[in-house]
Parts: structure tokens; sequence; C-alpha cells
């Protein structure tokens, strides 16, 4: 059997020596193939697996894996944050890339501290907090929280950087609240959440995220879109593969989703923030459960359609920015992948992070 894996990376489970020689236990992926001489196996490491996987599909942005806890990490990074100007991207915290929806996760783990706190319900309707929503009254933090609220909203980029209190007033002149409890994946979402966690606290959104994530996760890499990022590089993104056609993606577009897709960060801020979730520092586990179990598809900023698992995916339409995350639910197996340009071949990012798991998982 051993001969049909040859060049296959596979795991030696455990060994056991004999007068015939020393065998392995071995494991391919989730299938157990049996007992094979260790001198047909070649010794390898996840960082080594992990780079041949990424040049497989020519990325170019940043990888972090973490193969058994936090503790075991790896972090690897290909290509250029800008092509014209040879800048690489960097794994040092130099390079800041583009968070987009994966910030969701962090309004949701607020609004939770705030339902936790006996601060908010998940049964509170946004009639509470904006009236002037149609449907507020039948609108709850729940359905909010789950993207089941009926409010819809296109992309938008406004024509100069927005406060939060005026970005939190343009949405609620650009959504459409139709009513509906379906499914629908909408900004607007958070955007609101992220207001009504100004007006529980008295205090901005930006305030917030400081106070209950960043500093007690001593996110040091992370920062609003918009304020002053020091000598942080911001990587260009590409349309295609093999950095042709530069796009821009303008501070302006990313102040006017507040909460919803207004960060820079790195690869191990966002880890950082992850653990936060489950040890007690942002959230403890029993109420991070509870945040992801509002609804059976989508809760609190990571999509739970796939037992044990949560798993997210953002972008900028427009852009070659991509940023996605797959984890067991305590991030014992975890992956996180920034790009700033597409895969080879427009492999689908939300299909690639989840074989980067499967490494993370099972070598």
């Amino acid at each position: 059997m051993g001969k049909n894996y040859n060049n296959k990376y596979v795991r030696v489970m455990k060994t056991s020596t004999t007068k015939a020689g020393t065998f392995g236990y071995i494991r391919y992926y989730s299938k157990y193939l049996g007992w094979i001489k260790t001198a047909g196996v070649k010794k390898t490491s996840l960082s080594t697996i992990a780079t041949a996987t990424i040049n497989k599909y020519d990325l170019s942005g940043v990888v972090l894996l973490n193969s058994a806890g936090p503790t075991h990490q790896v972090v690897l990074a290909r290509g250029f944050a800008n092509k014209t100007d040879g800048v690489l991207n960097t794994s040092d915290g130099t390079v800041v890339y583009p968070l987009a929806s994966l910030q969701k996760a962090m309004t949701g783990a607020i609004i939770q501290q705030l339902i936790s706190s006996g601060k908010l319900s998940p049964y509170s309707k946004l009639s509470s907090f904006y009236p002037g929503v149609k449907y507020s009254n039948s609108i709850t933090i729940q359905r909010m929280l789950t993207m089941t609220s009926g409010i819809e909203n296109n992309d938008y980029t406004p024509s100069s950087n927005l406060s939060e209190s005026k970005a939190f007033s343009t949405i609620q002149s650009k959504l459409v609240s139709t009513g509906t409890s379906s499914y629908h994946y909408s900004d607007a979402n958070y955007v609101l959440l992220a207001g009504i966690i100004s007006k529980i606290t008295k205090k901005s959104y930006a305030s917030n995220l400081q106070s209950r994530i960043l500093g007690p996760m001593n996110m040091k890499n992370t920062f609003i879109a918009g304020a002053s990022m020091g000598s942080k590089f911001i990587p260009e993104s590409y349309k295609t593969n093999g950095y042709g056609t530069a796009r821009k993606l303008s501070v302006a577009r990313q102040t006017g989703i507040p909460g919803a897709g207004n960060l820079y960060t790195t690869v191990q801020d966002f880890a950082a923030f992850e653990n936060g979730l489950v040890n007690g520092k942002i959230l403890t586990l029993s109420q991070y459960n509870q945040l992801l179990s509002y609804g059976s598809y989508y809760s609190g900023g990571s999509y739970v359609n796939v037992s044990g698992i949560k798993h997210t995916h953002g972008a900028f339409g427009g852009t070659g920015f991509f940023t996605d995350i797959y984890s067991d639910v305590n991030n014992y197996h975890l992956a996180i992948v920034f790009l700033n340009e597409p895969l080879k071949g427009n492999y689908d990012t939300k299909q690639f992070v989840a074989i980067m798991y499967k490494l993370a998982k099972y070598y």
C-alpha cells in the first residue's frame, strides 16, 4: 500500500522496532495506511509542506497555521506587497493588510460582551436604537448577528473619509429593510451593531475596540482605516494573478463601514484575537459558543454551517484583497490567509484556506 503514496506527505503516528527493523504507523490526512518501514519515509516539517502548497497556488500574501494551538504556529509570507517597488510581503508586522469582513467577528464579540454583562439581550429590538429603520420593531440583535434581519445594502465609496457618526447615519440612508427573515449577507447589519455598541457604552466603536480587544490582546499592529499607522506599509492589491492591473482600495470606502470592514492588521494580531475569544481575555469559551449559537449558518461574524468549525471570508470587490479563516472553535487547528492578489487560476480562496487548515490539522 505504501508505494501508492510515493512522494506524498504522510505523518508517522507512532513507531515500533522489531528484529526486522523500525516501522512507523502512517496516516495520510485522515486515512490510516498501516505500518511501513521508516527507512522509506523522509522527514519533513509543516513549514516545508505549507511552503510547497502556497508555491503551488502562486500565493501573494501571508499565511498563519496553528498545528496544535497557538504555541505551535507557522507563519509564511510570499510574493510582493508592491511589485513595482520590489517590496515583499512580510510576516514581521511591517506590512498590514485590510481585514475586510473578518472584522465582523470583533463586532460580534463586543456585542456578546454586552449581552453577557446584561446591558443588551439577543432579543433587544433595533427600534430601541435606530427607530428610523423600516421594520426595526421586529428586527432583533440576534437577527442582525445572523444576517437574517431583512436588511440589505450595496457597496458604496464616500467622496471623502467619514467619521463614525457620519457612517452610522449614512448607512441608514443607504440600506433597504425588506421585512424578511431569510439569510442575506449585508455589511449594514454590523455597521448598525457597531453603532449600538457606541450608543450603549456612550463611547465610540473605535474606543471600545481598543479597550475591549486590541489592548487586552496586545494587538499593536492593528489600525482603524484613516488613522496614523506610522511606518507600516499597506500592500498594493492586484486584480489578476501575476500582479496584473493594480487596483486601489480607498480608505474612504472602508470608513463607510465601521464594525464591518474598516481595519488593517496582521495574521499574528488576528490570531491573537481569535485566541482571546476562548481564553477569557475577550470572551470565555462558553460565551463564545453562545455567540456562535444564534444561527445555524452564520452567527456573530462567522459561518457555523460546518460542525465544530468556524470559517469566514472577506474581500473588497474590484480589488485583489482577500482574507480567510478556517478553524476549530478553540483554535487548536487554525488557518488564516491574507492575500493581495488572486490565487493561480483564480482558485477559490475559501477552498484554499480549508486546504491549509487540513495541513495544520494533519501535519
